[in-house]
C-alpha cells in the first residue's frame, strides 16, 4: 500500500505562530508592572484558555505510544509511522485503507494551545476533551484536526482523515478526533 501524506497542514498548526516575527498585545488602560504583566500574559497565550488539571506530555517519548494497541484496535488505525513536524519533534500517523490518524505532540515551543489561537481562523471551534481545553479546526470534507492543551505549555494535534466510512463512528469526523485525543490524555500521567 502507498503510504501518503494525511495531516501536514494540521500538523503545521502548532508551529504557525513560532514563525511570526510580532505577537499582537492587549491595549491597558491604566499603568504600572502588574498591567504589563497582564498584557504579556495575553500575548504569549494569544487567548488560549488555560490548563486546569495538566499532564505530562513529555512522559511518553514514542509518539506511536501515546496510543495503546487496544485503542488503536478500538479506532480501526492500524500501520504507524513516525514523521518529523516543522518545529523539530517527531510525530506519528497510522494509515490504512479506511482511515489516517496522526498525533503530533509539541513539548518543545512551550505555548501550548497558543500558536493555534494566534492563527485561528472564523470557523475553529473550541471544544473541551476529558477537561483540557481544544480547538477544532481544518474541518473540510473528510477531515477534521484537532488541538488539544496538555498544559499551560505543551499540547498536541489530533489529525484525522477518513478514507472510507467504514464505521458509523467515522461519519463525524470532529467527534472522532476528539473521541482519539481523549484516549491520548488517558494514557498520560499527571504533570508533576
Amino acid at each position: 500500500m502507498r503510504r501518503t501524506a494525511i495531516i501536514p497542514v494540521a500538523v503545521a498548526g502548532l508551529g504557525l505562530a513560532a514563525c511570526t516575527s510580532t505577537t499582537p498585545g492587549l491595549a491597558s488602560t491604566s499603568s504600572g508592572s502588574q498591567s504589563s504583566a497582564a498584557t504579556s500574559t495575553a500575548a504569549i497565550d494569544n487567548g488560549a484558555p488555560k490548563v486546569a488539571t495538566p499532564k505530562n506530555l513529555k512522559a511518553i517519548a514514542d509518539p506511536c505510544q501515546l496510543l495503546a494497541p487496544q485503542q488503536l484496535q478500538e479506532l480501526g488505525a492500524s500501520n504507524p509511522s513516525t514523521k518529523q513536524s516543522p518545529w523539530g519533534e517527531k510525530y506519528c500517523d497510522w494509515l490504512n485503507d479506511n482511515l489516517g490518524v496522526a498525533v503530533a505532540p509539541d513539548t518543545t515551543q512551550g505555548r501550548g494551545l497558543a500558536n493555534l489561537y494566534a492563527n485561528r481562523k472564523a470557523d475553529s471551534e473550541e471544544t473541551t476533551i476529558h477537561g483540557h481545553p481544544g480547538l477544532r479546526y481544518n474541518k473540510a470534507g473528510m477531515s477534521c484536526a484537532l488541538g488539544v492543551g496538555v498544559s499551560d505549555t505543551q499540547a498536541f494535534t489530533v489529525s484525522l482523515t477518513v478514507r472510507r466510512d467504514a464505521k458509523p463512528e467515522y461519519k463525524d469526523r470532529c467527534a472522532f478526533a476528539e473521541k482519539v485525543a481523549g484516549m491520548v490524555l488517558s494514557n498520560l500521567p499527571p504533570a508533576n
